[in-house]
């Protein structure tokens, strides 16, 4: 679900007004300010325009949740989001947004917070699920929804191709790349699953992590930057054309394979609500052969274990899925099941797949 603010975008806006004419050293004024619809579970976007000088700047400003308001992560790093963005700016010619303004100081508005140029093009929604119709994609040929995946992988590609020995920037912000990534990686799961769960059992986390831990690729490949929430509602597009390559809070780095199992394991989750709510979604959007014969034409190395991949990509899902439920109990949308595994809504999906 949507992250529900508790935050008042008008007072932020006036708080805010006064901190861009510190920054410009002039006044500054701020209108149209509204949070966009149909995204997002974790952090919290203001969209508003900048007036100053002359000039009318659109922008986006991101902020941290409230931390003591169920966010789906412990930690927020907008110092490593903003990096991301820096860091891929320099290193390819990728779309992503430009950081005007990185303030990590909380007392202005509780939080750290980072402004961004607004980028125009659309978007595929979370909430509800672009599946259930009511999207761009729904105008959309079969053979151009097949491209917009494709286009999301090749996006992932050029991601993965920056050299991060070698590359312009900082890259302090990312974790080591010294030791077994995976072994990191499956570790880092393991802790985020003890924070998310509290004292609840879910057995279906701790077999995919043992599943995964006896399955580890033999050849993983060189460590990358992960993109982290690589999918197409993290796209803009303007037709089949990216735009803007947005939401790095969960970046990483690891093997290239975290983010292609997850472009094509997050489409199967969303197909998979509209199987059951019987509707037709987009059974040809981000098919398997279709995303690794893209990511491959755009450069990117051959996956080797695929699936443990799309199985990993699952689990995170699952252990993101125990917080933003349990958030829903707290704020009485949902009742708390009596066998906590039904908080994961993909539960039997998961079974299945460790299951082989």
């Amino acid at each position: 679900m949507p992250l529900p603010s508790k935050r008042n975008p008008e007072e932020l806006a006036r708080t805010l007004e006064a901190w861009f004419s510190k920054q410009f050293g002039h006044a500054c004024t701020i209108t149209d300010v509204g949070i966009p619809e149909g995204t997002g579970m974790s952090s919290e976007t203001l969209l508003f325009t900048l007036h100053h000088n002359g000039l009318v700047e659109p922008v986006v400003t991101r902020l941290n949740p409230d931390m003591n308001d169920w966010p789906v992560f412990p930690i927020y790093d907008m110092v490593a989001q903003a990096g991301a963005m820096q860091l891929v700016g320099n290193n390819s010619n990728l779309p992503v947004p430009n950081v005007r303004f990185l303030e990590t100081d909380t007392s202005i508005l509780g939080s750290p917070f980072m402004v961004m140029d607004r980028v125009n093009g659309r978007a595929l929604p979370d909430m509800p699920p672009y599946v259930f119709g009511g999207s761009y994609m729904d105008a959309m040929s079969v053979d151009d929804r097949r491209e917009l995946g494709r286009e999301v992988a090749r996006v992932q590609a050029r991601i993965h191709a920056i050299n991060l020995s070698t590359a312009i920037g900082d890259v302090s912000f990312l974790p080591s790349r010294d030791g077994d990534a995976i072994d990191r990686l499956l570790a880092e799961q393991r802790d985020y699953y003890d924070w998310a769960r509290g004292d609840l059992q879910l057995p279906v986390i701790e077999r995919a992590l043992t599943w995964l831990a006896e399955r580890k690729p033999s050849n993983p490949g060189p460590t990358v930057i992960n993109w982290g929430d690589a999918r197409p509602g993290n796209v803009l597009f303007d037709g089949l054309t990216p735009t803007a390559v947005l939401d790095w809070e969960m970046v990483n780095v690891g093997p290239a394979g975290i983010d292609v199992g997850w472009l094509i394991f997050m489409h199967q989750f969303f197909q998979s609500l509209a199987d059951v709510f019987e509707m037709p979604g987009f059974p040809e959007f981000c098919q398997t052969e279709d995303i690794i014969k893209a990511y491959e034409g755009a450069g990117g190395r051959h996956i080797e274990d695929l699936n443990w991949y799309i199985v990993y990509a699952s689990l995170r899902f699952a252990a993101v899925a125990i917080r933003t439920s349990l958030r829903g109990v707290a704020y009485g949308e949902r009742e708390m099941p009596d066998d906590p595994e039904d908080l994961i809504m993909h539960k039997a999906m998961l079974y299945e797949q460790i299951s082989l």
